[in-house]
């Protein structure tokens, strides 16, 4: 028996620094002799807004995966903790949040393909967030599609606003989920500096997960961040 308990002990072990390695090769460093991606993301402080009064302001909520051309097959790269877990300080669930990705999370799903434990980490803090994903095997070679997906809670404006029963309501989500896209050719390294192009929003309360590309009632969710760059590189 006691054997047995310093096995299961071990395995829990291993396990656990198995794990670490992997979010560390996604989050903080490359994985040692495979290319990879490095997305830096500058937040834009002068943007966000409390929660309330007397709360600092919090970093936003975001997501990034991609998707390659000829098979459509997407795979998440990253996404924010509270984000991926469905869980929240001031609510049950949050499908407001970042709709998009939440498709791709219930394609993943279906496809046993989605590891919550590799991809969500804690919203990254400071002034920016640097992303670092190991191109797998099955990706390298090919031509793929890099989106990001970012939402920061009470963000209203004119179009979109808290007043009940009027055209534009958000409830507090104020303006809706804001979406960037980059195309990249992992046939091709290194490649240094690529900037996204906003190509769209979510639904504003959830109900689905359609790119909208009509941005023209988008204004500071369009600034969520100062810059973002994206890096290929081979080892």
């Amino acid at each position: 028996m006691k054997k047995t308990a310093i096995v299961m002990l071990t395995v829990l072990v291993v396990a656990s620094v198995a794990t670490l390695a992997v979010n560390a090769a996604l989050r903080d460093t490359p994985a040692l002799g495979r290319p990879y991606l490095q997305v830096e993301l500058v937040y834009n402080y002068e943007v966000y807004q409390r929660p309330l009064f007397f709360l600092p302001k919090s970093q936003p909520t975001f997501s990034i995966w991609i998707e390659e051309n000829d098979s459509g097959y997407c795979q998440s790269i990253f996404v924010t903790e509270k984000a991926a877990r469905n869980s929240w300080h001031f609510a049950d669930s949050r499908p407001e949040s970042i709709p998009v990705w939440y498709g791709i999370q219930e394609i993943e799903k279906e496809n046993r393909l989605f590891d919550i434990d590799a991809v969500s980490g804690a919203t990254p803090k400071g002034n920016n967030a640097v992303i670092y994903w190991s191109v797998p095997k099955k990706f390298q070679g090919k031509a793929v599609n890099l989106y990001i997906e970012a939402n920061n809670s009470f963000d209203f404006n004119k179009f979109y606003h808290r007043k009940k029963g009027a055209p534009g309501y958000s409830g507090a989500n104020g303006q809706p989920s804001v979406i960037w896209k980059a195309g990249i050719d992992f046939a091709n390294a290194p490649i240094k500096n690529i900037t996204p192009e906003l190509i769209g929003h979510g639904n504003v309360f959830g109900e689905d997960h359609r790119v909208v590309s009509d941005t023209s009632k988008i204004t500071t969710a369009a600034q969520t961040f100062q810059s973002i760059r994206i890096s290929y590189f081979l080892q």
